[in-house]
């Protein structure tokens, strides 16, 4: 494309100072995890009571780096600002979202179009020349957009930053060729084990020929994205190309980029091998190649045929044997793609064959992992994305001096940290839970409670919007000593709220994750 036709199509970047400006408080991914007004000074920031990985005090080699986020698109994720300010950095950003929402949250915001992928290269030299003139030296970038992060990738490399393999990155963005580098993967990983049969899809004619090599039922969904949105179980070449059209025709109809199946990619879909077993994910982080942590969040079933997310529960229920095969999966897959070094979030089946890849997140999870990982196992995984982007490598204590939930290449077992509690929750639709959400469990209702500890409530959508392929709104989950007594709570108190559906009791969505072993 011609560099001087790109410069008239696109806004310049725009470099806006912020840091005097008292912020307009937004509600964040946790409503009660409202930034304060006005901006801590480093010492304030690293002398207040925080959660960190050893449960101590800030980690001091943290203390003045300067770290630019890159990809802010929206309020959905304004809990980082005041996790990693805690840290005691200074914070830089750069995003597509209006700059009047940004006063306060950091030093310097550089603003850009993110309306065009194709282009993520030039974003990133008018970015890379914006920090260089505007900010200066920075010690680390980190992303948490899952759209942004090829561009984030980039950025972090012009600058000379800690950062992964573009094309890690570009693979793990697209499903199908994920599930293809896991076989072309070196020999000595031995990764195609845990692929599965996947085709890619751009037209009508790419079904008829090809979907005999991955046979029906079988599983579609877009190619580029994230929440499970688009994602349909077909039992037939009939079904998946009327479902392949179908998605086309709402590309056209989400224009709120939140929505757009595939986010600002291409319009490609997958159709991949409907895989039976038990769905896990696993969040973990990578230093230089070592697996320093993970953490496993087992999933609740899924009812077809569009594959909604229905519950979670952590500490994992598998057995040792299996939680080790899950979380080397997850690893291994990391590995085989060249994503050797950050904290990513990966989702795993674990079949009768063993683990398969479902796909691979190069950020840090969303929706109710992080917050989980920080109920149970006092660790922000936005703390952990920020030292591992600066090139520190977090340190854990354990009574046994291992890992934390996680895999011991050497002793190929796995060391769990004493979680406080156990977890169980339930993701909030605005077509299922609908009804409730407006009445008998509205967002003040489950803030209360929240308030008073009845329930941990976890809003991921600022508005309820009803439409096809919906994100979840919010998740409402419950703690016990024991995942009994959690599990027993969850089915009082949402009977009580209105969120038992007809279609299939919270108890049954729940007794899934009693342990089993893998068959």
């Amino acid at each position: 494309m011609d560099s001087d036709k790109i410069t008239e199509e696109k806004a310049p970047v725009e470099e806006v100072p912020v840091e005097e400006v008292p912020v307009n408080p937004v509600v964040a991914v946790d409503p009660h995890d409202i930034i304060p007004e006005e901006i801590p000074n480093p010492e304030e920031a690293v002398t207040e009571e925080i959660v960190n990985p050893s449960d101590q005090l800030p980690d001091l080699r943290m203390k003045g780096k300067r770290v630019l986020v890159i990809g802010v698109v929206d309020e959905r994720k304004d809990f980082i600002w005041k996790a990693l300010r805690r840290l005691g950095v200074e914070l830089f950003a750069a995003g597509s979202r209006p700059k009047e929402q940004m006063k306060g949250f950091v030093k310097k915001y550089i603003t850009y179009d993110s309306s065009d992928h194709n282009l993520d290269e030039q974003i990133c030299e008018e970015i890379a020349e914006t920090v260089q003139k505007e900010i200066g030296n920075v010690d680390g970038c980190i992303c948490f957009w899952d759209t942004e992060t090829p561009l984030a990738d980039l950025v972090a490399a012009r600058l000379g930053k800690h950062t992964i393999p573009f094309t890690g990155v570009a693979i793990a963005m697209s499903k199908a060729k994920t599930l293809e580098a896991l076989i072309l993967a070196d020999e000595n990983l031995s990764t195609a084990k845990y692929s599965s049969s996947c085709i890619a899809v751009e037209c009508d004619a790419d079904l008829v020929e090809y979907s005999d090599t991955v046979g029906f039922p079988a599983v579609m969904k877009t190619e580029y994205g994230a929440g499970a949105m688009g994602v349909k179980l077909v039992n037939s070449l009939e079904d998946a190309v009327d479902h392949f059209n179908h998605i086309q025709v709402l590309h056209e109809q989400f224009t709120d980029r939140a929505y757009k199946l595939g986010g600002t990619f291409k319009r490609s879909c997958v159709l991949m091998d409907y895989l039976r077993g038990s769905e896990h994910c696993v969040d973990l982080a990578i230093f230089h190649g070592e697996l320093v942590c993970a953490f496993v969040t087992d999933k609740g079933p899924q009812l077809p045929p569009d594959v909604f997310k229905t519950t979670v529960a952590m500490p994992s229920l598998l057995e040792e044997n299996d939680l080790e095969a899950v979380i080397t999966a997850a690893f291994e897959c990391c590995m085989a793609l060249g994503l050797a070094h950050g904290v990513f979030d990966v989702d795993v089946m674990l079949t009768s064959k063993g683990p398969k890849l479902i796909e691979i997140n190069p950020r840090v999870g969303g929706f109710c992992q992080r917050e989980f990982i920080l109920q149970c196992y006092n660790v922000d995984l936005a703390q952990l994305s920020c030292m591992v982007a600066c090139d520190i490598k977090p340190h854990f204590a354990s009574s046994e001096n291992e890992q934390v939930n996680g895999y011991n290449p050497k002793s190929a077992k796995h060391a769990v940290l004493p979680s406080c509690s156990h977890y169980v929750g339930m993701y909030c639709y605005p077509v299922r839970h609908g009804s409730a959400l407006k009445s008998t469990a509205t967002p003040e209702i489950l803030r209360g409670l929240h308030d008073k500890q009845e329930l941990l409530f976890i809003q991921h959508e600022m508005q309820l919007r009803e439409h096809e392929h919906e994100l979840p709104f919010c998740t409402v989950a419950f703690k016990a000593d024991t995942f009994d007594k959690a599990q027993k709570h969850m089915i009082e108190m949402c009977s009580k709220l209105g969120l038992e559906t007809d279609d299939v009791s919270i108890k049954t969505l729940t007794d899934y994750f009693r342990p089993k072993k893998s068959a």
